[in-house]
């Protein structure tokens, strides 16, 4: 077939708008086609060339207004044309724009609140105005061929760090907090507080709202108050130059009061005194100050402007080589300040991560659940193709623009973001009262913050953005002269994304369910094992210096109550481990291994209140006065001496002998998920920094409590009664576990929910677009059963596909999280199948509900209709 002249072609190429052209020249071509075949060729010629000069003729000598000329993007009528008619559409579609908006409410709403936690927590400590010149001196060691990372430091370290670094600008010391009685008057408090340095207050920037920030910490017996803690013990009196009596042995008085730490601070107080108080007044401490061998302090610094921080690093590294003769290799190094809160892991002397691992999963999970939520949008709004493309069709023919029509979809997908933008705050204004009982407690909707504003906001275009760029790309693509005549079906392009869309919500959704439940299974696992001793009934009180003091009475008063069955000190609670000491030696060890074993110091009755649970051997016995210098092992230590019948044997504490007279199970006081370390219990009631109280009868807690708080009180008057559960403390290390296993649990249900809310969505509009052919099948005798499966196979074949590739994707990804805990579950055969079962019930149980709906309507209405 000849092609119309070249020469008209190319005017026409040349003068007419593109956008308008492949409808003029479709048309032109069409008829010549049919002209050529009845006139010939030279008359069809001469008629195509009238027509082309027919319509310059009418553009140009004429001078009329080009009918055809584009309308300015956005112009205030477009703009008006756009929103009316995204409104009529959303209005149109009821159903599928609900779904749309409740979807990306729950994604956006929970995406919000995931990138305010993440916004908090990468925040950490950046209110210090020199955070990137501050550091933490930290201790590499490496003891029996394991490097060990520590933040605690001998005294020496900071006198030589402030001698002979210059490029040190300020400098203190710091004991890492402790807790103490405070009472002014008839008030009392317990309170946590650091021992500082002056320099303190000028390397972070806590504001001193009263008092001279400069002098504040130079006198020994002076205290810094928060501005919480001063107003508790003072109310509104100026506390400046007031006392305080402090552990109820020493008056020091208040010299300056700060706004109280930031959330986000690393380091947390309510008061603060001078480090030089603890050398005046605490014999240990004084002793300390020329010992290479006792590591309990933090020393923390502020370089000068332009000092590199590695390099200086470098420098102090070899400053504690040699000084202990009990450690083969001490170096120091320098923890940056701006990685104290999200890098807080150290492996084999390098700082590998921590927090961060977290706060990456939680945002990109967030991204997810968004991304999961604009799927659906893509799917439901491509899925509409027939009713959209004769629109896009006439819309082309009367002049519209590609780009005009983009504008006309994201307009519609935006104003749909809008909306679920404004819900999604009603959706957090429900949640953030229950943010708490996540972990989140100090997340909140602050609506004076601008960049909070901008933020949201920006999430919100974005999403709008995300979710309307493929709709609005493909339907603005479509050719008008074939949508017009009928002749355009839907591509396998759209159809095949659309299920690649839903395979890929899917994949997500079964990763996040598979991955929740191994979380739980670990957390159930470190919950289940065994612990050594009995937590249920046994309250840890803070050992005093009034109660130390008057141990022996108070004992003898709580047992007189009959509600407790045991009384015993120790150097630690039964959740943590205070000691490590590195001077043991017995028979075969190696003389070049240096090991460091937990220890426990304690006397009789500690096996009572605990309930430890013997392998070997007896506890401390009054009956045995050679017990001051006997040594009880727990398994781990055992296996580490090798002996082969401990009990009787000996080993050395530096040159002090020590007889072993029993074996317990591992106590597990530290991680629950790492193995416990050897450890050892000596008979030492010197070194006391907890009690522990059995209680009898756990039924008559309360009465139990009212008869213990008196006795408490006569003894320690200065002190408010405080107790711990050691069941609750144990629990307590088990909080980022459990908060992880929720969020994990909510993710995975959230996003289960949005991507049956697209599949639901999907299959109202697949049963309106085919009932036509349900109605033929049925009047041909097809059951509902058949049209049900006719209608819910589509979907279930692409769930099952989703099930087939997330399977191994994300058993590796939880087997390389299973490997950072030494204590771990092994990932259970029935995981994946009952996992994919759950997937595809629930799939098919969305599906099934519109898809039996639609095969029962009655033929005769579906006829009728059309």
């Amino acid at each position: 077939m000849e092609t119309p002249p070249r020469l008209a072609r190319q005017l026409l190429r040349y003068f007419v708008a593109p956008h308008l052209l492949e409808v003029i020249e479709g048309d032109l071509e069409e008829e010549f086609s049919y002209r050529l075949k009845m006139i010939g060729p030279r008359k069809a010629s001469i008629w195509f060339w009238l027509e082309v000069l027919g319509f310059f003729k009418h553009r140009y000598m004429k001078r009329q207004p080009n009918p055809y000329s584009p309308t300015p993007l956005f112009s205030q009528p477009m703009l008006n044309n756009y929103f009316k008619v995204a409104i009529r559409q959303l209005l149109k579609n009821k159903s599928l724009t609900s779904i749309n908006i409740l979807g990306l409410s729950f994604g956006m709403a929970f995406a919000l609140l995931i990138g305010m936690w993440v916004r908090f927590e990468i925040g950490f400590d950046a209110f210090n105005q020199h955070a990137d010149r501050i550091a933490l001196v930290m201790k590499n060691t490496l003891m029996d061929q394991e490097k060990n990372t520590s933040a605690s430091v001998m005294m020496p370290v900071y006198d030589e760090l402030r001698a002979k670094i210059p490029e040190i600008e300020h400098i203190s010391r710091l004991d890492w907090g402790s807790v103490h009685s405070l009472v002014s008057g008839d008030r009392k408090f317990k309170k946590q507080g650091y021992y500082v340095d002056p320099d303190f207050l000028k390397i972070f920037s806590y504001k001193v709202i009263k008092g001279n920030p400069e002098t504040a910490l130079n006198d020994p017996n002076a205290i810094v108050l928060t501005q919480s803690l001063s107003k508790a013990i003072f109310g509104n009196i100026d506390p400046l130059g007031k006392v305080i009596r402090i552990d109820n042995k020493f008056d020091i008085q208040v010299t300056a009061v700060v706004q109280d730490v930031p959330a986000n601070s690393s380091l947390k107080f309510e008061f603060l005194a001078p480090f030089e108080f603890k050398v005046a007044n605490i014999p240990d401490v004084h002793q300390s100050k020329t010992r290479w061998n006792n590591s309990f302090i933090g020393v923390v610094l502020q370089v000068k402007e332009g000092t590199n921080l590695d390099r200086l690093s470098r420098k102090i590294g070899p400053m504690t080589m040699n000084k202990d003769p009990f450690v083969k290799t001490q170096m120091l190094s320098l923890y940056p300040m701006e990685r104290w809160h999200l890098y807080d892991e150290f492996q084999e002397w390098v700082n590998t991560g921590g927090h961060i691992t977290y706060v990456r999963l939680f945002g990109i999970i967030g991204v997810v659940v968004l991304l999961i939520a604009c799927i659906n949008f893509m799917n439901l709004s491509t899925a509409r193709f027939e009713k959209r493309a004769k629109e896009v069709g006439i819309r082309k023919a009367v002049g519209s623009q590609r780009s005009q029509l983009v504008a006309q979809f994201l307009i519609e997908s935006l104003l749909t973001t809008f909306l679920a933008f404004t819900l999604s705050f009603f959706i957090i204004w429900l949640i953030m009262p229950h943010l708490g009982a996540l972990g989140f407690k100090n997340i909140s909707l602050d609506l004076r913050d601008l960049s909070l504003w901008g933020a949201m906001l920006g999430v919100c275009l974005m999403t709008g953005l995300l979710a309307g760029s493929y709709p609005a790309a493909y339907l603005s693509s479509l050719i008008p002269v074939k949508v017009l005549k009928g002749a355009l079906q839907q591509g396998t392009g759209a159809v095949s994304l659309r299920k690649v869309l839903v395979v890929s919500q899917f994949f997500i959704s079964i990763a996040l369910i598979i991955g929740s439940v191994v979380v739980y299974q670990q957390v159930q696992f470190a919950k289940s094992r065994s612990i050594g001793y009995n937590p249920d009934n046994l309250i840890t009180l803070d050992a005093s210096s009034d109660l130390v003091k008057n141990y022996n009475a108070l004992k003898y008063d709580l047992l007189k109550t009959g509600h407790i069955e045991a009384v015993a000190k120790a150097s630690s609670s039964m959740t943590w481990v205070n000691n490590d000491f590195t001077h043991f030696s017995w028979e075969g060890k190696d003389p070049s291994s240096n090991v460091s074993l937990n220890v426990v110091m304690t006397d009789w009755d500690y096996e009572k209140a605990t309930k430890l649970e013997f392998i070997a051997g007896r506890p401390f016995d009054r009956r045995y006065g050679t017990d001051s210098t006997a040594v009880i092992l727990n398994e781990a230590a055992l296996k580490l001496i090798n002996y082969k019948n401990p009990v009787g044997k000996t080993m050395k504490l530096g040159d002090q002998v020590l007889t072993i007279i029993g074996v317990t199970k591992n106590v597990l006081m530290q991680n629950p998920f790492g193995m416990v370390k050897p450890g050892v219990i000596l008979f030492n009631g010197n070194n006391v920094n907890a009690l522990l109280i059995r209680l009898k009868d756990p039924q008559n807690l309360s009465k139990a409590l009212a008869e213990i708080q008196p006795i408490i009180d006569k003894y320690n008057p200065s002190v408010p009664f405080e107790y711990h559960f050691a069941d609750q403390e144990f629990e307590q290390k088990f909080s980022s576990a459990n908060q992880m296993s929720r969020l994990a649990g909510i993710f995975a249900s959230l996003s289960i929910f949005i991507s049956c809310l697209g599949l639901f969505g999907l299959a109202i509009f697949m049963a309106e677009r085919r009932t036509k052919e349900i109605t033929i099948r049925k009047v041909l005798g097809a059951t509902v059963a058949n049209l049900w499966l006719l209608l819910s196979g589509e979907f279930i074949w692409l769930v099952g596909i989703s099930c087939l590739l997330a399977a191994p994707a994300t058993l590796w990804a939880m087997n390389k999280w299973l490997e950072t805990y030494d204590y771990r579950i092994v990932i259970q055969w029935w995981l994946l199948p009952a996992t994919f079962v759950i997937a595809l019930a629930i799939a098919f149980a969305t599906v099934s509900f519109q898809a039996i709906n639609a095969a029962r309507v009655n033929p005769s209405q579906s006829l009728r209709s059309d």
